[in-house]
C-alpha cells in the first residue's frame, strides 16, 4: 500500500528540452529556459542556425549591393584612375563580396569572444559559471538577431540595387536610417547600436547570465552594459577612421 501511495505521489520528471524548443522558449519564457540551458548547456544547433540564416541572408543580399559605385567614388576622391585603378576596383569589389559571405562563419568566433568577456565579467562579480554555460547563453541570446535576418530577406528581395551603407538599415528597426554614414559617420554608427533587435538580445543576455552565474539581474546587467559601452566605443573608433580615410 505504501509503495502504491509513493508511486502516485511521486512527481513526474520534467520533459527534457531540445535545442529547437529552447530557441522558441528564450523568446517567450526566457527565465525558465535559460535556467534549463544553464543546467545542460549546448551550442551546436544554435550555432548552425546562426550560420545558415546569416549565410542565406548574405546570398540574397550581396548580388543586390552596389559595391562598384561606392568603391569607384572612393578611388576618384583619391585621384586614382587608369587601368591600374580598374584592377584595384575589381579586386576591392571581389574582396568586399567575399567578406560578406565570410561574416556568418566569423560571427561564431566573435560570439565566442563575447562569451569569454561575459564569463570574465561575471566571475569578477562573484559568479561561478563555466565558459560552456556562458557560450550557450550567448548563442541562444543572439536569437533576436537571427529573427532580424529572417525579416531582412524578403525586404532585400523587393530591392534591385542597394547602397552598401543602406544595407545596414534596410530593416528599419532602429533610428540609424534617419541619418547617413556619409553625412554623420559617428552618429550613424552609434544609432545602429540602438536597434530594437539588438536591445532585445541584450535583455536576453542579462537574463541568461543571471541564470548561468546565479548573480542578481542587476549585476548581470552591469556586466552586459559595460561590455556594450566598450564595444560601442570600438565601433565608433572604426567609424572615425573610415570617415578620416574618406576625406
Amino acid at each position: 500500500m505504501t509503495d502504491v501511495s509513493s508511486a502516485v505521489e511521486a512527481p513526474s520528471p520534467e520533459k527534457p528540452s531540445n535545442p529547437f524548443s529552447r530557441l522558441i522558449g528564450v523568446l517567450f519564457s526566457p527565465g525558465q529556459m535559460f535556467a534549463d540551458i544553464a543546467r545542460k548547456p549546448d551550442w551546436l544547433v544554435p550555432a548552425v542556425l546562426i550560420i545558415v540564416v546569416f549565410l542565406v541572408a548574405a546570398i540574397v543580399t550581396v548580388p543586390r549591393i552596389d559595391f562598384e559605385t561606392m568603391t569607384r567614388q572612393a578611388m576618384e576622391a583619391q585621384g586614382r584612375s587608369g587601368s591600374q585603378a580598374e584592377q584595384g576596383l575589381r579586386f576591392a569589389v571581389a574582396f568586399a563580396k567575399g567578406i560578406q559571405y565570410a561574416i556568418p562563419f566569423v560571427l561564431i568566433g566573435i560570439l565566442a569572444v563575447a562569451a569569454l568577456i561575459y564569463w570574465f565579467g561575471v566571475r569578477l562579480m562573484g559568479g561561478e559559471p563555466t565558459y560552456q554555460q556562458i557560450f550557450s547563453v550567448v548563442l541562444y541570446g543572439f536569437t533576436p538577431h537571427v529573427i532580424r535576418q529572417l525579416v531582412k530577406i524578403p525586404v532585400v528581395l523587393s530591392k534591385h540595387n542597394i547602397n552598401p551603407r543602406e544595407a545596414e538599415t534596410i530593416v528599419r528597426s532602429g533610428p540609424a536610417f534617419l541619418t547617413s554614414f556619409k553625412a554623420h559617420p559617428l552618429l550613424f554608427s552609434f544609432l545602429t547600436r540602438l536597434d530594437l533587435f539588438a536591445i532585445w538580445s541584450l535583455i536576453l543576455m542579462v537574463i541568461g547570465l543571471a541564470a548561468a552565474s546565479r548573480l542578481s539581474k542587476a549585476k548581470a546587467a552591469g556586466v552586459v552594459i559595460v561590455a556594450w559601452i566598450v564595444m560601442t566605443l570600438v565601433v565608433l573608433g572604426f567609424a572615425a577612421m573610415g570617415a578620416a580615410r574618406g576625406q
